[in-house]
């Protein structure tokens, strides 16, 4: 896991509220214009030293990924099992999705969904929560601890390997993927 960057030279919300408020007086018209070149205005308007921004999840993301668990929750029944919050058992009924080949390694969406249940099993076991993560790269869903610039990216932790062949295991992962997290968290070096 690499460690991010630090965020202190973040877009303020002082310069977001003035800029869409000039936006707002110069009408309609430049609206339509910074929209039709592609967001180049909001591009501009951050700045040239924007890093990263990071935003609660919307109702919209919440609502997309309760439809991913979801997703998940249906192929699990398949194996006549459920998701339970129980690492231990979902970790093992994600590997046999995996090892079933329920989900072809062209799927994304559904690889990305079993992602996120990988993700709220770190949540749960490093209490990070979900929150919208934007750089220059583009918008994910990411675990942040608290305040801090500790972020982790579950969604595309099985996807990026399965499109890629790997047949690396899940427990592996989610133990490496704690234990390296750990010792980035206030007081992590009592669970060394």
């Amino acid at each position: 896991m690499v460690s991010q960057l630090s965020i202190s030279a973040r877009v303020s919300q002082l310069q977001k509220a003035r800029f869409f408020g000039f936006a707002k007086r110069l009408g309609p018209t430049i609206v339509m214009l910074a929209v039709s070149f592609g967001g180049a205005a909001l591009c501009h308007a951050q700045g040239a030293d924007f890093e990263v921004l990071v935003e609660p999840l919307t109702a919209i993301d919440r609502q997309f990924m309760t439809e991913q668990r979801g997703r998940v929750e249906v192929l699990a029944n398949r194996l006549g099992r459920g998701l339970t919050g129980n690492v231990d058992r979902d970790l093992d009924t994600l590997q046999r999705i995996l090892d079933e080949r329920m989900v072809p390694a062209s799927d994304t969406l559904t690889l990305q969904a079993m992602g996120l249940v990988f993700g709220d099993l770190l949540s749960d076991r490093l209490s990070m929560q979900w929150v919208v993560y934007r750089d220059r790269q583009g918008r994910s869903r990411a675990l942040r601890y608290r305040e801090l610039d500790v972020f982790l990216f579950p969604m595309t932790m099985i996807s990026r390997r399965q499109e890629a062949g790997s047949d690396r295991r899940l427990r592996p992962l989610f133990d490496e993927t704690v234990a390296e997290t750990r010792p980035l968290l206030p007081g992590g070096k009592w669970f060394q």
